[in-house]
Order: structure tokens, then sequence, then C-alpha cells
């Protein structure tokens, strides 16, 4: 799920406004919202402006067999792409699934 489907599951609505994410209504805004707001920014605005409703993020956990799990730093990109990139220098790579809230 991402932060956006989180906020809309919630009843609200998010928007760019500059570099700052703004959620209406903002009379309904509690503080486990502007929590959760404030902890996912970066994630928000990047699910904003690529305007395509998919998830995507700076950060993504790999899995390679005989190896630890190591993250992969990036610009902010889909599963879909992340798992590419990875395949591509590692055949076997896999991306772990984690939730974030």
């Amino acid at each position: 799920m991402g932060a956006i489907d989180y906020l809309r599951e919630r009843g609200f609505a998010a928007r760019l406004s500059g570099k700052r994410v703004r959620v209406s209504p903002a009379s309904r805004l509690t503080e486990d919202v502007r929590r959760y707001i404030k902890a996912h920014r970066l994630e928000l605005l990047a699910e904003l402006a690529s305007g395509d409703g998919q998830e995507r993020r700076c950060h993504w956990k790999v899995l390679l067999p005989g190896r630890p799990p190591f993250v992969m730093i990036c610009e902010p990109i889909t599963r879909h792409e992340a798992l590419s990139d990875v395949q591509s220098r590692w055949p076997d790579a896999t991306i772990k699934e984690e939730h974030q809230c």
C-alpha cells in the first residue's frame, strides 16, 4: 500500500504545493495522521510527482542467496523498476516486501 492510499483510506486528499505536501481536509487531521505524513513525506512527494498512483521508494531491501540482505538506495522508483535494476546485476536477487506504517 502506498502512502497516498493510506491517506485516501482515511478520507484525505493529498496534492503537491511546490515541494510541500498539502493534505485536506486539514480540519480532520489527527496527531497520528500528522506523524504519518511527516514520517512518509518523501514517499508522498514521489507518489504525487509521478502522477500515476504507483508507489515509489528511494530504498529497497535486496536479498541475494548466500549474502546478507542489503539496502539499495536510489531515486524514487517502483518495485518493478527496482527488481529489474537489481536482477540486471544479480539475476537470482529478489526484493523483500516490507510494509511501512
